[in-house]
This record gives C-alpha cells, structure tokens and sequence, in this order.
C-alpha cells in the first residue's frame, strides 16, 4: 500500500513539475499579432461571398416525371423476360 502511495506522489511531482515548467516562448509583438487577427478576419469575410453559387442556382429542375430512355426500356424487357428472385432481381443460375 505505501508502495502505491509513494509512486502516486512521484507521478503528482511529476506532473506538477511539467506544469510548473517555464517554456521559452518568444515574444509577441501585440502590432503584428493584430494585424494576423486583421488578415485573418478579411479571410473570414471573402468566405462569405456566394457569388460562385450562382451558378449552380440556375442549373435547369429536376424532371419530376420518370420517362426511361429506349436503351433503359430495352434492358428492362430483356430482365423481364428473365426469372426473379423475391427482390425482383434475375436469378443467378446454379453452378
């Protein structure tokens, strides 16, 4: 039981002395981190534009009525003449 209590504490000192750590970071100049925040909003503001949407905002609408094409109908009278599963599928023949 000490055995465990002790490594506890040896893993809460190393975690404080992480923590505690001073890292050496280079300072900042508030000017230049402004004009990144500057930069970055007028980035911000270009991805508002929509105008590339337009585009595809006058494509033609979706037909609403079904008209297969000669080559669909020709497929569907061959698989028509084939036998179906119960998933209206041709059957596979059996090897």
């Amino acid at each position: 039981m000490q055995d465990e209590m002790e490594e506890m504490l040896d893993m809460n000192s190393e975690i404080q002395d992480a923590l505690s750590g001073h890292y050496e970071m280079p300072d900042i100049d508030e000017n230049e981190l402004k004009a990144e925040l500057d930069a970055l909003g007028d980035e911000i503001a270009l991805d508002t534009d929509t105008s590339y949407l337009d585009k595809a905002l006058q494509a033609p609408s979706v037909p609403t009525s079904r008209e297969p094409s000669v080559a669909a109908t020709t497929s569907v009278r061959e698989h028509n003449s084939a036998e179906l599963d119960y998933l209206g599928l041709p059957k596979v023949p059996a090897f």
